[in-house]
Parts: C-alpha cells; sequence; structure tokens
C-alpha cells in the first residue's frame, strides 16, 4: 500500500488526459538479447532417481521463447555482450533447477524446481526488466518393463529435460505477458481486466492505474469486491492511482469494520482518496471503532486529509 501511494503523491502534479488511447506512450525499443545461463543444481547424493539433464538444450529453448515474443531483439555475433561499447540495452537470463523423482515398478514420478532471473544493462534504461522467478511442478510417466538400462536413462532425461523446459517457459511467458501489457492498446487491457483470475489480470489492474485508463473505472470499483485479496488490492491501487473518489463508497459498504487487517489497509486509501464522503466516514471510525489503534488511525489520517483539503482551498482563487 506504501508503494501505491508513492505513485499518487509521484504524479499529483500531473494533468491526466481523458482519451485512454492517447494516454499510452510509445513503447521503448526492445533490449538485445544478452547472454542466457542455465544450472543444474541437483545432488545425487540420496536421490531416489539418477537423471542428467542437458542445460544447453534448457538454454537454447528459453532463447528462442524470448526472441520469439519480440520483447528481446537477436544480437549480431560480433557485438559485445553488454557495457563496453554495446549499442542499447541488453536483457540477461540466469536460471537454475534442481531435479528429484521416485520410481515404482512400471511408473515413474518426475519433479523439478525451477529458478530464473532476468535483469536489463544497464539496469536504467527505459523498460528495463528486473524479474525473481521460481516455479515447481511434476510429471508421471511411464517405465517400460524389462527396458534396458540406458533406455531408461534416455527416457528420464527427455522427461525431466521437457518438464525443465515446461516451467521455465511458463514462467517466461507470465513476464512477457506482462511486458507486452505496457505497449498495449487499452482494448487489450480491457480484455485481460475481465478475465476470470490470474497474473494477467493483476497486471492489466495495475496497468489502468498507471497508464490512466479512466475508462476502465467501473470494472476496477467491481474488483474491489473481488474474493480475491490481491486483486482487491490491486484494484485499489489502481484507482488511488487514478485519484478516484468513487471507490471510497464501494469501500466503506465492502469492508467490515470488525475485519481489522482489512480496515488497516483502506483507512489510509480513503484518506488520500478524499471527499465529504471520506471525512465522515473517518470520523465515524475514529469516534465509534472498539479498537483504539484503529480509532488513533483513522482520526490521523482524517487530519492529513483536512489539512490537503484546506491547503487546496486556500491555494484557489
Amino acid at each position: 500500500m506504501a508503494a501505491l501511494l508513492l505513485v499518487v503523491v509521484g504524479s499529483s502534479g500531473c494533468r491526466h488526459r481523458t482519451n485512454d488511447a492517447a494516454s499510452t506512450p510509445p513503447p521503448p525499443p526492445p533490449p538485445a538479447l544478452g547472454a542466457v545461463s542455465i544450472r543444474d543444481l541437483t545432488t545425487p547424493e540420496g536421490a531416489a532417481v539418477t537423471v542428467a539433464v542437458d542445460p544447453g538444450g534448457v538454454e537454447h529453448a528459453l532463447a528462442t521463447r524470448l526472441l520469439a515474443s519480440g520483447i528481446v531483439i537477436d544480437r549480431p555475433a560480433s557485438s559485445p555482450e553488454a557495457g563496453q561499447g554495446a549499442p542499447g540495452a541488453v536483457l540477461r537470463l540466469r536460471g537454475e533447477f534442481a531435479l528429484d523423482g521416485a520410481e515404482v515398478p512400471g511408473k515413474a514420478l518426475a519433479r523439478a524446481v525451477v529458478r530464473l532471473q532476468l535483469d536489463t544493462r544497464p539496469s536504467d534504461a527505459p523498460g528495463a526488466i528486473a524479474e525473481q522467478l521460481q516455479g515447481q511442478g511434476e510429471q508421471t510417466y511411464a517405465v517400460p518393463k524389462g527396458a534396458a538400462r540406458d533406455a531408461v536413462a534416455a527416457l528420464r532425461r527427455d522427461v525431466f529435460t521437457k518438464l525443465v523446459q515446461r516451467i521455465a517457459g511458463d514462467l517466461l511467458e507470465g513476464v512477457i505477458a506482462r511486458r507486452k501489457l505496457e505497449s498495449a492498446p487499452p482494448e487489450t487491457i480491457h480484455a485481460a481486466l475481465t478475465a476470470d483470475a490470474g497474473e494477467l489480470r493483476e497486471e492489466a489492474i495495475r496497468m489502468a492505474g498507471q497508464r490512466q485508463l479512466r475508462g476502465e473505472v467501473p470494472r476496477l470499483l467491481e474488483l474491489l469486491t473481488d474474493d480475491d485479496e490481491a486483486t482487491r488490492d490491486a484494484a485499489l491501487g489502481a484507482l488511488i492511482a487514478l485519484k478516484d473518489a468513487r471507490a471510497v463508497a464501494t469501500l466503506t459498504k465492502s469492508r467490515s469494520l470488525r475485519d481489522r487487517r482489512e480496515m488497516r489497509k483502506i483507512i489510509e486509501a480513503i484518506s488520500v482518496l478524499g471527499g465529504e464522503e471520506a471525512l465522515d466516514y473517518l470520523s465515524f471510525v475514529a469516534e465509534t471503532h472498539d479498537d483504539e489503534e484503529i480509532r488513533t488511525q483513522a482520526a490521523q489520517a482524517r487530519q492529513r486529509l483536512l489539512r490537503r483539503t484546506d491547503g487546496g482551498a486556500a491555494q484557489r482563487p
């Protein structure tokens, strides 16, 4: 919530456009794809299944997926890796994985944990990417009875390699989708907002606030009462960024006064959104809530709102 409020403070002097399409900034040029490196951290000691996965194959699959996405461009073979004379930004991908599994006669289970780190050099380049991701997965597979040891080893290698590639690929797809939303047309943001759930919807909510897409306010107000807490918080942050006081009415009606955790989150948000309804609600909470800490928080938030309101009134002719 503190980060969301900083966004509001940092943008308080800006004029907002009413045309959603006009507010879409031009996308930054994509970085070049730098080094892609993956390490196998599997410790064979004590493992039920011994398997070797070629990291080079995983690296090639991930580099191919990144280049196909369009969020990076290919680097000429003669271009340096980074910094020293390298034109533009460079995106590096570093990762690691660990494998485990189990076998019984006729069938087996493969497990993998994958961690990825994407970072842009220089880190302050326009549209720089800095992500740390982790995922895990498992897959059952059949082991033919009586198969030769070499054939079983090859089968394991193929199964585990594909499992690592799938987990890492899913992690990358999330980054790619979020990256594309930053420069997507408002219709794409709207479509993601109306999806059932998922990380992409949360990112679309944040984009609606960041890009000042005021046409999405009705949908954001609906999401303030979503069953998922992360979705509710993201929608509140977007409405704060949009400075839309209509959120106050929804918050005061949908949040139980007995839910102290929710109350602590929304009191400051309501004071930032402002308006007469916000003042009335903060006064009511400050005077009647049975939790002293929440009463104090509401009173302090009300005072801050009054100071901002009085200051704005004094500056008006």
